[in-house]
């Protein structure tokens, strides 16, 4: 018989302590950006003294690739959920459909976790600088993105997209929908009411049909995983 191991009271205490330095600093960035998450001044807000900060994260490089890698760990989770609860029946374009739904869901519940990835993908600067760090976060964008990827390889496999490069059509519809879910920043501004779902779904109907797919058959993908965003 295989028993689970599990966590002592140590480790959890020390996942937990982790937690919450993470939960601190994404307020923090929420707040003041990426430049007003300095670790002198987390250590204090968590009430550690700095080397005992640094115990939990050894740099700003870490604490940075953690909040980022968490946060596309969640965005995985919200896909691999939706992915799940996927009728069998479903087509391709549904699937795909439904995958982005669900990001923009991700976003309206999470705004501060989706405002993390907004800023740390904006910043021209490299903001994480340890290749062991950028590998860290590398491999966590190509997991929340792998149930896309799929899901668009399973249209061209079944003849709704013509064939091509899946990982560059992910890229470009992770791109779409996350440059589009920055629009709220603009409706104090606009005359009208912003509705980012429907531009989003929009975009999305652009990108199929220019890969390929059928109007009728993107139109019913769409209307079946949309919903009307509600303010």
């Amino acid at each position: 018989m295989i028993h689970e191991v599990q966590a002592t009271p140590r480790a959890r205490r020390r996942e937990a302590n982790l937690e919450r330095i993470l939960d601190t600093a994404l307020d923090v960035v929420a707040r003041e950006g990426l430049e007003g998450l300095q670790m002198a001044r987390l250590a204090a807000a968590v009430d550690y003294t700095p080397g005992a900060l640094y115990r939990y994260v050894e740099s700003k490089d870490a604490l940075v690739a953690l909040l980022v890698t968490r946060t596309l760990g969640q965005v995985e989770a919200a896909l691999r959920a939706v992915e799940a609860t996927v009728p069998a029946r479903a087509t391709p374009l549904a699937r795909v459909a439904a995958l982005v739904a669900a990001y923009r869901r991700f976003v309206r519940g999470a705004p501060h976790r989706f405002g993390l990835l907004a800023v740390a993908m904006a910043e021209p600067r490299i903001l994480v600088g340890d290749p062991a760090h950028t590998r860290l976060t590398a491999a966590a964008v190509v997991a929340a993105l792998t149930p896309v990827a799929a899901a668009l390889d399973a249209a061209a496999t079944a003849g709704a997209l013509d064939a091509g490069p899946a990982i560059e059509r992910t890229l470009c519809v992770f791109a779409m929908v996350h440059g589009l879910s920055q629009l709220p920043k603009m409706a104090r501004a606009a005359p009208t009411a912003i509705d980012v779902d429907a531009i989003v779904a929009s975009g999305l109907r652009a990108l199929l049909i220019g890969w390929g797919a059928a109007a009728r058959s993107v139109d019913h993908a769409i209307r079946s995983s949309f919903e009307p965003e509600h303010p």
